[in-house]
């Protein structure tokens, strides 16, 4: 069964502020390098790419987590066990804090995205790493507001969903 509890803040809240950094670098050195060059259309390109890999990679990976394996699967086993506890009871996800969502993923984020910001200065190689695997880091986010109805979410996260950018509440669904 996924459950309610809650990480210590010197837990999570570190991870989630060094992803997020991480992250926010490699767009900031996107957008420099693009400002640079006079090449905007690239990045702007691999961006709209890097959005849809992550849609990609994350519906591959959830299918993988929800038909392979349980709970004393090496190295996955953890997620597994989180995933099987999320189809029980999808409603827990809503009730948990931001950063017990995000930080597993901003950990693993972290570890990927700072070579890339230590190695490269292409504006298309960050526009698509900045966009892509900060989509990545929020998933479990994004998958909260798809739970939650309109009315218990933030005006721009529903404008997203009416646009069809973000996955929104099913009407017949119950919290």
């Amino acid at each position: 069964m996924d459950n309610l509890e809650v990480l210590p803040a010197s837990t999570t809240s570190p991870w989630v502020a060094i992803g997020c950094t991480t992250v926010l670098i490699s767009l900031a050195k996107s957008m420099v390098a693009a400002a640079h060059s006079h090449i905007w259309l690239g990045p702007m390109l691999a961006g709209c790419v890097g959005y849809i890999l992550a849609d990609l990679f994350s519906g591959i990976y959830h299918w993988v987590i929800d038909n392979y394996g349980n709970a004393s699967t090496p190295f996955f086993g953890p997620q597994i066990k989180g995933f099987q506890g999320h189809h029980k009871e999808p409603w827990v996800i809503t009730k948990r804090q931001f950063a017990n969502n995000i930080h597993s993923s901003a950990l693993a984020i972290t570890f990927m995205v700072l070579p890339v910001n230590i190695l490269y200065n292409d504006p298309i190689i960050h526009g698509l790493v900045s966009v892509w695997f900060g989509c990545l880091m929020f998933s479990q986010q994004f998958h909260a507001w798809a739970h939650c109805p309109k009315s218990k979410l933030p005006p721009l996260v529903v404008a997203l969903q009416d646009a069809g950018v973000s996955t929104c509440f099913p009407p017949q669904a119950t919290l």
